[in-house]
């Protein structure tokens, strides 16, 4: 095994956790806040990357052209899916939770098939880069690395708003302090509508990243609903820097196995990845910390 082999599998695990960070990121904004399980994530992906598709095929308008349109989009139906559905939900601890995996679950099964309704049920992709850099021994598929550098771009700029913005501090206070935010007023109803809302966006910005990685059809959502789960598990739920930990430790996992155990088997391998570090790790890498 040559070290050069060694070298192209890790910059291909990397430019693949880059964006599996992203679509992690959004997740982790929803359950850091609201204590939701986003059983639909994965969808939002999807149905994001399916319009890039059509609009591909249809116009041959760049994914990236597109980038604030799904963001957009993936904003609005957020939005709609926390005031008119979440929000209705018992505000127990225990009911609450068991209600939003229920309703989410429906909401994943409905998207999955209005998918279907709309796009067919055929595989569809955007071949808009297929070349690749060549580094020394290393290549880099324009692809990959043009999806990392946009989803780091879009991480930081999500990482700014949650430091540094009005939004981001009362989305941080209402994680850490549900009750303490609200008597010293913030409107947390509001807050928690715009953290969904934020996550779906950034969901929708991830899937518009990964069309041009991946080949899906509407029936995947599922897929990447577990991988971000199971990136924002192994760096700590609720954690930001360990979203982004685990998922460039799961892209990696992801192309090492794929060269040396084959496709089939590699798709075992994140989530062999994921209960042997919650073994030994159960709060995660980073631990099970809120944004702070």
């Amino acid at each position: 095994m040559s070290a050069a082999i060694l070298l192209q599998l890790l910059v291909d695990g990397i430019l693949l956790g880059g964006v599996l960070a992203l679509s992690a990121l959004g997740f982790n904004v929803i359950f850091g806040v609201m204590r939701v399980v986003n059983l639909a994530h994965g969808d939002f992906v999807v149905i994001a990357a399916l319009i890039c598709s059509f609009a591909y095929v249809k116009w041959g308008t760049n994914p990236l052209i597109l980038l604030p349109v799904t963001i957009a989009f993936g904003f609005a139906l957020g939005a709609l899916v926390q005031h008119f559905l979440l929000r209705r939900l018992p505000t127990e601890l225990a009911s609450s939770e068991a209600s939003s995996l229920t309703l989410t679950f429906g909401l994943s099964y409905f998207l999955a098939g209005a998918g279907l309704a709309i796009f067919g049920g055929e595989f569809r992709s955007v071949p808009a880069l297929t070349g690749a850099f060549q580094a020394g021994p290393i290549s880099i598929s324009q692809a990959r690395l043009l999806a990392f550098v946009a989803a780091l771009v879009i991480a930081l700029l999500l990482g700014a708003l949650m430091r540094w913005t009005t939004l981001g501090r009362a989305i941080r206070a209402t994680s850490q302090n549900p009750e303490g935010a609200l008597a010293c007023g913030v409107d947390t109803e509001r807050v928690k509508t715009l953290s969904f809302a934020l996550g779906s966006a950034v969901a929708c910005a991830a899937g518009t990243l990964l069309s041009l990685i991946y080949t899906l059809n509407p029936q995947m959502g599922v897929g990447f609903t577990i991988s971000a789960f199971a990136v924002v598990a192994i760096g700590g739920l609720g954690n930001y820097t360990g979203a982004i930990v685990g998922a460039l430790l799961l892209g990696c996992v992801s192309s090492f196995s794929s060269y040396f155990a084959g496709a089939k088997l590699a798709e075992a391998a994140p989530y062999v990845a994921f209960i042997a570090v919650l073994l030994f790790l159960p709060a995660g890498i980073m631990g099970g910390r809120r944004f702070s």
